[in-house]
């Protein structure tokens, strides 16, 4: 009996001392990763900068300077500044109504036009219009909306705790959430990428429970696919609202609406944006926009490098990089840094 004792008193002993190490360990990297406040002189220069250039006038290490040092620049709503951007994104494209396919914005026979390939189309039969929920999910503006991007500098951010504050949470294609601490666990709405489900699920032919499993971890959230993008996107996003209703998910799966995003795209590229094709994450930053009072991102970072220059994985969770010549990563970045220097909206990058 003693001897237990004395084993159950070395174990606590050491127990506490490990707690005391990882605490220390955890303030010393905030501490680290911490930006010393910038002069208020210093960031009216920086954001002027950024304003009045444009990405490819900026070398990368000046880049990579003002950004960092914009971190140290306590951020400002201007009110004006969301408010007209806020009318533009209504006037382009009406994410509140039109983001996803409903009963309200489709009709029974109508002929729905791919937003990627222009010569495939879909006639909307009675049995698809009833898949589709009978209103946007948007339809009241929301107050505080977090987008929360897989960026490699999402990891040991310690943004978890602030994500999960926000009243409505949006995350990109399925991404695994065992990094608490860092990217949160609320999920109201996560698109999914159908080359996710190919590559990893074998497109639900086959066995589906894990991909079930998987899926668990998002609780009721909506799950968002373009099945109307491409036309091989169709059977595995139909082929996933069939496999939630076969397992008696409490989730809904729904499907971009394909005049949403060429309305989209035709906004980004109006103003100068060049790309193949949008990423998921400038397509939900844009409907986040749109639909919520105040908006933050994080995890939105598409550089091999931290703030720091130190070396950091393409997203947080795995270092797979995307198809070349498909998206515009660092232009895509460059606008949202702009609208964080209007005001607009708060590009978190340090630690929270």
């Amino acid at each position: 009996m003693a001897r237990r004792r004395h084993l159950v008193l070395a174990l606590v002993v050491v127990l506490t001392g490990y707690s005391i190490y990882w605490n220390r360990l955890q303030s010393a990297q905030r501490s680290r990763r911490r930006y010393m406040e910038v002069p208020e002189s210093e960031c009216l220069r920086l954001k002027s900068l950024i304003l009045k250039s444009t990405m490819k006038k900026l070398d990368k290490s000046t880049f990579y300077a003002v950004t960092n040092s914009l971190q140290g620049c306590p951020w400002k709503a201007n009110q004006t500044e969301r408010y007209l951007k806020r009318l533009q994104f209504r006037a382009c494209c009406n994410a509140s109504r039109t983001l996803m396919m409903t009963q309200e914005n489709t009709a029974i026979g109508q002929i729905v036009q791919y937003d990627a390939e222009k010569r495939s189309k879909k006639n909307i039969t009675e049995s698809l219009y009833k898949l589709f929920p009978e209103t946007s999910p948007f339809t009241k503006p929301i107050r505080s909306c977090a987008v929360v991007g897989n960026g490699g500098i999402l990891k040991s951010s310690l943004c978890g705790a602030d994500i999960d504050q926000a009243d409505f949470v949006f995350r990109l294609n399925l991404p695994p959430l065992n990094w608490t601490q860092d990217v949160g666990t609320k999920t109201d709405i996560v698109s999914a990428n159908p080359s996710i489900l190919k590559d990893k699920y074998s497109s639900l032919r086959e066995q589906r429970k894990p991909f079930i499993n998987m899926v668990k971890a998002y609780g009721s959230a909506l799950i968002l696919l373009p099945a109307f993008s491409f036309a091989m996107n169709t059977e595995v996003s139909l082929r996933t609202l069939y496999s939630f209703e076969d397992f008696g998910m409490k989730n809904q799966v729904v499907f971009f609406n394909p005049q949403y995003l060429r309305s989209l795209t035709s906004y980004w590229k109006g103003i100068g944006l060049k790309f193949k094709r949008l990423s998921s994450g400038l397509m939900l930053a844009s409907a986040a926009f749109e639909v919520c009072e105040k908006v933050t991102l994080y995890g939105f970072w598409p550089f091999s490098e931290d703030l720091e220059g130190t070396v950091i994985l393409h997203h947080y969770y795995d270092n797979k990089l995307p198809k070349p010549g498909v998206h515009s990563m660092p232009e895509e970045f460059y606008q949202y840094l702009l609208m964080h220097c209007q005001g607009a909206l708060k590009l978190q990058l340090g630690q929270c």
